[in-house]
């Protein structure tokens, strides 16, 4: 076991006293063999090597917790557990990021975790461990990581439910008060969370049903209420994409239907005026023998025709119910 840890890219590693609190350790084993937490930042070069060097993580587990790109699961193995996690991104060194993951490996001593950004959860607990109120397992800490990145989603998804509620009832009036880029917005975050939560719930569930094996304290009823909130926040999700989905064809059957309005009174317009267009442009043409040309009273004449014919059509647009 490589027992030193990195110098570079070790973020925190604490030794937990089993009552609530946790010391900083040096090494990555304790002579007491109490359990300890290993926070690691992942793009760090030396902690890569160091994590392929470290007897304690099976070269594919080790793979799998450096790797870019992750989804939510959970790999249990004789010699531990492999927890991927994803949480919101409050970092803001990370703005590209929507959501952002932290790689758990467990045994029954030792959580290692990594991140490539910070990650509120964990800076959560890691004040609580400092007042003397964190977790005191091993199980119990995995627990409460779980807990604070399902917390701290609850507010976003909330936020959202709130903004989609608002635009429903501007969508029932004015559609055009609705800001369809923050709805477009609200939908897109709905699907990019929906889409890491979704497997997430399934990897805790893998945990809690086969990780008691590996952990002799595990809480399968604490763990459990856990994943209820997990499942919560699932359906919330997909009745939010629903909502959005009928919000935004509702707006959009609107705005088709503001725009025939507008086309049809367009076309009633244009037939009206097309007769007296087509009139008036004959008489305009510059040659000799346009009737009336000569007499003073010939204008308003014209105009009276016209203002006929304008009547004429509108009655026979009214008897056959176009207007």
């Amino acid at each position: 076991m490589a027992a030193e840890l990195p110098r570079n890219g070790l973020v925190f590693a604490l030794g937990l006293d089993g009552r609530g609190g946790a010391t900083p350790i040096q090494t990555a084993e304790r002579p007491d063999g109490g359990p300890l937490w290993l926070h690691l930042d992942r793009s760090d070069p030396e902690v890569q090597r160091w994590i392929a060097a470290d007897g304690d993580v099976p070269p594919a587990v080790a793979r799998a917790l450096l790797e870019e790109d992750t989804r939510p699961r959970c790999v249990v193995r004789p010699d531990g557990v492999l927890l991927i996690l994803r949480g919101i991104n409050f970092d803001p060194a990370a703005e590209h990021e929507e959501t952002i993951a932290v790689r758990l490996w467990v045994t029954a001593d030792r959580v290692l975790s990594l991140r490539r950004y910070r990650i509120m959860a964990v800076t959560d607990l890691r004040e609580a461990l400092e007042r003397g109120e964190g977790p005191r397992t091993v199980s119990d800490l995995v627990l409460r990581i779980v807990e604070r990145l399902t917390a701290r989603m609850a507010p976003e998804i909330d936020e959202m439910e709130e903004t989609l509620d608002e635009m429903e009832v501007a969508s029932l009036g004015d559609s055009s008060e609705v800001n369809r880029g923050q709805l477009s917005e609200v939908r897109r975050r709905a699907l990019i969370l929906h889409r890491y939560l979704f497997p997430q719930r399934d990897a805790l569930v893998e945990f809690r049903r086969n990780a008691g094996e590996r952990l002799a304290d595990l809480d399968p009823l604490d763990f459990q209420e856990t994943i209820d909130r997990v499942t919560r926040l699932v359906e919330d999700l997909d009745a939010l994409r629903s909502r959005a989905a009928i919000v935004e064809d509702g707006i959009a059957i609107k705005v088709a239907e503001r725009m025939n309005r507008n086309m049809y009174w367009l076309s009633i317009v244009a037939t009206i005026f097309m007769p007296i267009g087509f009139i008036t442009g004959l008489l305009g043409v510059n040659v000799g023998g346009i009737p009336g040309s000569e007499q003073p009273w010939a204008f308003a004449g014209l105009v009276a025709i016209l203002g006929i014919l304008i009547g004429v059509e509108v009655w026979i647009m009214r008897r056959m119910r176009l207007i």
